[in-house]
């Protein structure tokens, strides 16, 4: 008789406080945004430039865990990423997630009560390539030899969640040979 060890969901929280998004200095994007909805890039209250942005921009927020417990594990889901997520929780850095699903066993970095998450999202520099070939030269912050067409549509890029925290733990199923 052989057996497996399954992942069992408890229940789950949202993390759908206020986020801070924070974007570097000199790309079109404001220094720092606050959103209720986590949506992407091209889709905030950004200029076209902002909208265009590429490169890696930080979320900030904060939420309450009640009641944690030392034999209960916690896996953090950012749902939906576009394309490279660094996590870090109260301060220590949890991981990098680059592809689906991205998620990550967060347990070690949780405490009771509130919990600090930043998470920093770093696309590629196809919309920062469409955004430039728009542009006069002299306007232009990048350059290469085989860009995006100018009038391709931006790709959507940023953490558009929806972020959880599940309670799991792992059940032993039997299979009987």
């Amino acid at each position: 008789q052989k057996s497996a060890n399954v992942v069992e969901y408890k229940n789950q929280q949202n993390i759908d406080s206020e986020w801070s998004v924070r974007f570097p200095e000199g790309w079109g994007a404001p220094a720092e945004l606050k959103i209720n909805d986590l949506v992407a890039w091209s889709d905030m209250p950004l200029s076209d430039e902002g909208k265009a942005f590429s490169g890696t921009v930080t979320y900030t927020t904060e939420f309450t865990l009640k009641g944690k417990t030392s034999n209960q594990k916690y896996l953090l889901d950012l749902g939906r990423v576009e394309s490279i997520a660094k996590v870090k929780i109260n301060g220590k850095e949890v991981c990098t997630l680059w592809t689906f699903p991205y998620q990550a066993d967060v347990t070690q970095y949780l405490k009771d009560g509130l919990n600090k998450v930043e998470i920093q999202v770093t696309n590629t520099w196809f919309n920062r390539l469409v955004y430039d070939g728009n542009q006069p030269e002299d306007k232009r912050k990048t350059w290469t030899i085989n860009a995006p067409h100018p009038s391709s549509p931006l790709r959507e890029s940023g953490l558009m969640g929806p972020v959880t925290i599940h309670k799991f733990g792992l059940s032993k199923v039997a299979s009987i040979n």
